[in-house]
């Protein structure tokens, strides 16, 4: 069984990745996103990167929202979340 999930978010034309029982170190998880695209800022509480075409919100606590310039296909997003999800997990931010 899968760590997270992905859902449509209803409130934009976006995706969101929930983890299941986990947060995310976002030192960590920048270091991560920047070896698959182009980390545009970071706080504290915040990532937002630029990868695939896609702008990747992160958050602390364990979610990740994907938005694209076009309609964004289920099977397409799922993709990125595993690649997302792998490079996390590579770089120990998921805690």
């Amino acid at each position: 069984m899968k760590f997270f999930v992905v859902e449509p978010c209803a409130s934009a034309n976006a995706y969101e990745i929930k983890l299941r029982t986990h947060v995310l170190d976002l030192k960590k998880a920048e270091t991560a996103l920047a070896a698959l695209g182009t980390v545009a800022a970071a706080t504290p509480a915040v990532l937002l990167a630029k990868i695939d075409g896609y702008t990747v919100s992160v958050y602390a606590s364990g979610r990740l929202l994907v938005k694209g310039v076009r309609r964004l296909e289920s099977k397409e997003v799922n993709g990125l979340a595993e690649r997302l999800m792998s490079a996390l997990e590579k770089a120990d931010a998921v805690i």
